[in-house]
């Protein structure tokens, strides 16, 4: 197997390359972060095993496409006991900083991804190895677990393979945790994550201006759950990202979608959620918290007349809830004339659409 980035070649390793990756785990720069630098017997150990590795491990010796001089390893295998596969490297230091590494693990990620048919990889680095955790969130992998082995802390990044993602979008009229706990329709939207682990959800209380009431009441329905929430002061945090798509669900509440929609763009929330989108995490939403994802929203603003808002685009379209307020359904048919093309859901109080990649697959109604 071999490939090539823009500058490096990318190819399976060989017997006649050992002195090199000698050179590389005899580095002290190279090994501060893994280990130190271990005895030759093992040295010969590991390499021999990356020759002998069965399929699907992969081990890949890195050069310069220029100039042939070596420059890294890179290696896919198995991830210790679980069945996952983790993504593995180490680059000589005078090619540190040139952006090399991000061009050949990209490389990496897309032709292993597909090559070895896996549905996600993962990385793992020690948490003070701040370099090497930059580059594997410059990668769009996400840090998922953090945990100590080899007596230093770990963080474990995943990356899925976009191809493979489910991206899920439950956009609810009316109902859920902010009525009535138990909840139909926050049980289906839980009953999606398929893991023996606890489920992540996250709340996101913007449209109701933080409302402190109805963060407690999300609290009280998803005690079974790990569950966070994120203020307005909190989208600014250096943190965010991180938080966001660590989540298997994020569930915005209902309130005043302009109010919504300014605050996201002010931080440039949007487009983190648009990330978590891509990345496989749920979004659900009730009200302006369902609104949000279309197209456009026409909905009240801070003085209760109804204006037309674009939303974040991820479905297209628009979507009107509590469509059974006759005030409302009459002012959203009116602006619906002047906007023939738009494809419209309305939604009485109680009823949910279930989107699967960007297509309605399921109607749900809670009476």
């Amino acid at each position: 197997m071999k490939f090539m980035s823009n500058l490096c070649v990318i190819e399976r390793i060989q017997p006649e390359h050992y002195m090199d990756i000698q050179g590389l785990y005899t580095n002290e720069s190279v090994r501060e972060y893994l280990g130190g630098i271990p005895q030759k017997n093992y040295i010969e150990a590991s390499f021999r095993g990356m020759l002998e590795a069965p399929f699907p491990n992969t081990y890949f010796y890195i050069s310069l496409k220029k100039t042939g001089e070596f420059i890294g390893l890179v290696s896919i295998d198995e991830y210790h006991e679980q069945e996952l596969y983790e993504l593995s490297y180490q680059f000589l230091p005078e090619y540190w900083g040139r952006g090399l590494a991000f061009e050949v693990l990209t490389q990496v990620v897309e032709e292993g991804l597909t090559y070895l048919n896996i549905s996600s990889i993962v990385a793992e680095t020690q948490t003070a190895n701040r370099a090497s955790c930059r580059l594997l969130e410059k990668l769009g992998m996400k840090k998922v677990q953090v945990l100590e082995r080899f007596g230093r802390e770990q963080a474990v990044y995943e990356l899925k393979n976009t191809s493979a993602v489910t991206r899920q979008i439950v956009a609810i009229s009316g109902g859920g945790f902010s009525q009535q706990i138990p909840s139909f329709i926050d049980h289906y939207i839980l009953s999606q994550i398929k893991t023996t682990e606890r489920i992540k959800i996250c709340f996101i209380p913007t449209a109701s201006n933080d409302a402190q009431g109805y963060i407690d009441k999300f609290y009280s329905a998803f005690t079974h759950c790990d569950a966070t929430h994120i203020l307005q002061e909190d989208m600014n945090n250096i943190k965010i990202r991180e938080k966001i798509l660590a989540q298997d669900i994020i569930y915005v509440g209902g309130g005043n979608t302009k109010l919504l929609l300014d605050k996201w763009h002010a931080y440039q929330f949007g487009e983190l959620l648009k990330e978590a989108y891509k990345s496989g995490v749920i979004l659900a939403g009730m009200s302006a918290g369902a609104m949000c994802w279309f197209d456009k929203c026409f909905s009240e603003n801070q003085h209760n007349h109804y204006e037309e808002y674009n939303g974040l685009g991820l479905l297209s379209g628009t979507f009107c809830p509590h469509y059974d307020d006759p005030e409302r359904s009459m002012l959203f048919n009116s602006w619906l004339k002047n906007n023939a093309t738009l494809q419209a859901y309305t939604l009485n109080d109680a009823e949910t659409l279930h989107f699967n990649n960007e297509k309605l697959v399921a109607k749900i109604q809670c009476y």
